[in-house]
């Protein structure tokens, strides 16, 4: 592959881009986006896909990968098949655990701790789950589906469809990503609760107190 820097200097030229211009669309600096060019430097995924976008050109041109990138999300993939990614001769290396995110935010991120051959009942609810195993083995039914899981492998459910988790012999520790918030703090409960639904004993706001006084609550 043609050196990294060398790439970028010839997109930039090829637009007419002075290295000020780039710097001003990409929102990185002209010192650090000259090193780059030169190949003093090296380039993080976040800065390399701010440049990209700058001068409009596919990033996958720029990287090597262990595989041809995919639009696809399976259901599990195994550490072996995860997609990994190094950018020119960078030392730093990514390692992809799911082709894409879901297309609503993440609302909890947290490690389930499962006991030696612990069971957790099927259940099916809003949104969806995406984990990676940090420890142990583990069993994940979806429905007909029974996948065998190990550490670094990792999945991702639609919540919607019944999934059940069976930790191994050694119990299993899973870094979990969800669209659903299940725990909400009161503060956050309270401003859902409808001014009509309080509880007999919660405080009047003052506009409803001014509404007593002149009795018209």
């Amino acid at each position: 592959m043609e050196n990294l820097g060398e790439q970028l200097r010839e997109a930039r030229q090829g637009r007419g881009w002075t290295l000020e211009t780039l710097s001003t669309r990409s929102g990185l600096s002209t010192g650090f986006l000259s090193q780059v060019e030169r190949g003093q430097s090296t380039l993080s995924i976040v800065s390399l896909s701010a440049i990209c976008r700058a001068l409009e050109i596919p990033i996958d041109r720029l990287f090597t990968s262990s595989a041809p990138l995919g639009v696809g999300a399976p259901r599990v993939t195994k550490a072996a098949a995860q997609l990994r990614i190094q950018i020119g001769n960078s030392a730093v290396s990514y390692r992809y655990l799911t082709p894409q995110l879901p297309a609503v935010p993440v609302e909890e991120l947290l490690i389930a701790e499962l006991p030696p051959n612990a069971r957790q009942e099927a259940t099916a609810h809003d949104g969806e789950e995406l984990g990676f195993v940090l420890e142990g083995t583990l069993r994940l039914l979806v429905g007909e589906d029974d996948y065998a899981l190990a550490a670094g492998d990792s999945y991702r459910v639609a919540s919607r469809e019944q999934h059940e988790y069976r930790a191994g012999r050694s119990g299993a520790r899973i870094l979990m990503a969800v669209t659903q918030r299940f725990i909400e703090s009161a503060a956050r409960r309270g401003r859902r609760i409808p001014a009509g639904d309080r509880t007999p004993n919660a405080p009047a706001s003052p506009e409803r107190r001014e509404l007593r006084r002149h009795g018209k609550d």
